[in-house]
């Protein structure tokens, strides 16, 4: 988790750096707006939808688990001076799974419905963001298959950074944590808890 969190503090700061980079020389172009005054936010408000990837890592029943996640994201934001809030929804694709010896186990898909709350400099966005989620795990033994559906909330942080007036890019940090739930599968049944992290790379385009 901590080495998960640097990578993405990192790449936050590349970004609000690529950011800060590109509207320096923008400024010392000749003909530029002097800009010694503030700079007015970018407008972040509407609806958007994109599509995300990225890796899941983390444990069920004290087993290491990882594997590609990938997905859809739509949302709206709302804005105020700089203060940008609203909500998103998505829903994913996982590969996250273990494999032992007689057991295997699997989220095949998951979903979340999040509160955002970000503070635009001009085109780049550092956020923070939590809510409701849900996941599905599939636990195989011996012979036995049983599906169940698990819910729990989200917590993550990120950064999202305008290319153009309607298209951005974002990358965050997500951890999830989700209740237990009884699989009735050979030779005992078994309780499995699911505490994942995900690292996310996301396109948008803004409506």
């Amino acid at each position: 988790m901590r080495h998960a969190l640097k990578s993405t503090l990192i790449c936050i700061a590349m970004l609000h750096g690529i950011s800060y980079a590109t509207r320096s020389q923008a400024a010392d172009l000749p003909g530029s707006r002097n800009y010694s005054t503030p700079i007015l936010a970018s407008n972040w408000a509407g609806f958007y939808a994109g599509l995300h990837a990225g890796y899941g890592f983390g444990r069920a029943r004290s087993a290491d688990i990882d594997g590609f996640v990938g997905g859809a994201h739509a949302g709206f934001n709302l804005q105020s001076n700089q203060v940008v809030f609203g909500g998103e929804l998505d829903l994913n694709y996982s590969g996250v799974d273990y494999r032992a010896f007689t057991e295997t186990f699997r989220q095949k898909w998951g979903g979340s419905a999040r509160g955002r709350l970000g503070y635009a400099f001009d085109r780049f966005m550092p956020f923070v963001t939590a809510g409701f989620a849900m996941t599905s795990g599939t636990m195989k033994s011996l012979g036995t298959k049983q599906d169940n559906t698990h819910t729990g909330y989200v917590i993550g942080i990120g950064g999202e950074m305008m290319i153009t007036n309607n298209v951005s890019a974002n990358l965050q940090l997500l951890h999830y944590r989700y209740g237990a739930q009884t699989y009735n599968v050979l030779p005992l049944a078994r309780n499995a808890n699911i505490v994942t992290n995900e690292i996310r790379l996301g396109m948008s385009y803004k409506f």
